[in-house]
């Protein structure tokens, strides 16, 4: 009787590489190619009714999508001959993986559908008691600190869809926060540059959480946001992290008020979205050979 042959190990990348090549067939089928993703964890509100050629899909159709996005709509369409996908970006959602790959899995799905760049909203709060952040502002990222303890970059050693060390040195694109600051005063929104701690939630920081992430440089705290911007370094996107800030100071606020906050500060982030498409068309349009 022969000995069984033993299978050779499966190489630690291949199954977000199998997962995003399996889903982006689908995708190609059910929808247009974009230039932007749009990963919205507020702020999606009525954007999908803005685009023209408006195609959509749930992401459980499309093969290999992992669990925590089976449930989720991809949009896309176009504003301004500027091409997008527009997505929810589902924080905790069950089946989560918070340090896999699964928790960012949009962001290498529309890098391999041809986007250039990742615009990611959120939620935050200002650590500062007092400064220009204001309760309803907007925290537009200059940089990042990922405090949430977990990457989702982790055993993907042997991924094709980005090296094993990004350089995420440039990820924050200067030249579309410039533009972004820009809009948003323009249109009455307040708005700041920030450094913002990334970490995991779901929890409540403690005060001395928030004066240590003050302590280290950030200027907001921002639950979620480490995974899709690792994502998009890995998968070689230039990212655009905007936050609106709920609440300010040490100490938590209510629930009930941050995401009134956040809500009431809907509309404006969503014209602002809009207004930053011909700062995104001139940005892809510096990208191109010459």
């Amino acid at each position: 009787m022969k000995p069984e042959r033993s299978q050779p190990a499966e190489p630690a990348g291949a199954p977000l590489d199998r997962a995003v090549r399996a889903a982006a067939r689908g995708a190609a089928r059910a929808l247009d190619a974009p230039h932007t993703l749009f990963l919205c964890g507020t702020g999606l509100g009525q954007l999908p009714g803005r685009l023209a050629g408006l195609r959509r899909i749930r992401c459980g159709e499309l093969e290999g999508t992992p669990a925590p996005w089976r449930g989720a709509e991809l949009f896309s369409g176009e504003v301004m001959g500027h091409a997008l996908w527009l997505c929810e970006d589902r924080i905790g959602e069950p089946g989560d993986a918070p340090g896999g790959w699964e928790r960012a899995f949009p962001v290498w799905l529309a890098a391999a559908a041809g986007a250039r760049f990742l615009v990611h909203t959120s939620a935050g709060a200002a650590l500062a008691a007092e400064g220009p952040l204001a309760v309803g502002g907007l925290a537009v990222v200059s940089d990042h600190l990922n405090l949430s303890g977990s990457t989702p970059l982790q055993g993907l050693g042997e991924s094709t869809l980005g090296p094993l060390f990004p350089d995420v040195s440039g990820l924050h694109h200067a030249e579309l926060r410039r533009a972004a600051l820009r809009r948003a005063r323009a249109l009455g929104l307040a708005a700041g540059e920030a450094v913002a701690a990334c970490t995991a939630g779901p929890s409540a920081e403690t005060p001395a959480e928030r004066r240590f992430f003050a302590r280290a440089g950030a200027d907001v705290s921002v639950q979620g946001l480490a995974p899709p911007l690792l994502a998009a370094a890995h998968a070689g996107l230039f990212a655009l992290a905007l936050v609106v800030v709920a609440e300010r100071g040490p100490g938590p606020g209510r629930l009930r008020d941050v995401v009134a906050a956040a809500g009431a500060a809907e509309a404006a982030l969503e014209d602002l979205l809009l207004a930053l498409l011909p700062d995104l068309s001139a940005a892809l349009a510096a990208l191109e050979p010459a």
